[in-house]
């Protein structure tokens, strides 16, 4: 018998017309597919960038409330500076004006309730109850926010051997010099020892957003003036 006309056609490869449709269908989902991971992709960056914002705008609201608080305590510094190697002070008070010219830090100290004392600590650069008063022998511990609430200890890591860290208090300016700088743990309380020649000690967070660890820069007595 002669072969049917088209029976090639019918039983062989499909023909052109027969494969239209599922390409169509193949390009479709491909199309689709490519839609849905663009907007995948636009919907991560915008979650990243509302992140970003978010982060942003807390430590701006967190930056203005520390220098709310900071120029209520000048204030109150310029009417009744403290005494703290002489006279009792209060949790909360100013114990000292802090000036790190390396830093541009020019603050006031305030007395903190203990280690874990936030609330203060957001108010400035806090003296760590227990530890020495400027001048006084011993160790004077003054921790500090490195990222958030005006982060007067952001760039304490730029702090090199020689450079100055002034306290000044009603009776007297006592000048420390940087003479050491290490990264501990947050278990180390070796920071806060006593004893020995008269030191400061500043710490903060360590790296920056994160509280991993600690950074610790201390310094030893140079001169120590007595003001008027």
């Amino acid at each position: 018998m002669e072969p049917v006309e088209g029976a090639e056609g019918e039983r062989g490869e499909p023909s052109a017309e027969g494969s239209a449709p599922e390409g169509d269908g193949g390009e479709k989902k491909g199309r689709r597919k490519g839609r849905v991971l663009i907007w995948t992709g636009v919907s991560l960056v915008l979650c990243g960038l509302l992140v970003l914002a978010g982060v942003y705008a807390y430590i701006h609201y967190t930056n203005r409330r520390a220098a709310a608080a900071q120029e209520e305590l000048f204030r109150r510094w310029e009417q009744h500076p403290a005494a703290p190697e002489k006279e009792r002070v209060s949790v909360g008070d100013g114990i000292a004006r802090v000036r790190v010219p390396r830093l541009k830090l020019d603050a006031i100290v305030v007395e903190l309730n203990g280690l874990d004392d936030s609330v203060n600590l957001k108010r400035g650069p806090g003296h760590i109850p227990g530890t020495a008063y400027p001048g006084q022998q011993g160790n004077c511990v003054i921790s500090g926010h490195r990222t958030t609430y005006g982060a007067p200890f952001r760039h304490i890591e730029r702090l090199a051997p020689g450079d100055e860290i002034v306290l000044e208090t009603a009776l007297a300016r006592y000048t420390y010099l940087v003479y050491e700088q290490r990264i501990v743990l947050p278990s180390d309380l070796t920071v806060l020892e006593q004893g020995g020649e008269p030191k400061v000690t500043l710490t903060a967070c360590h790296p920056w957003y994160s509280a991993a660890q600690r950074i610790v820069v201390i310094g030893r007595l140079y001169t120590a003036e007595e003001l008027p």
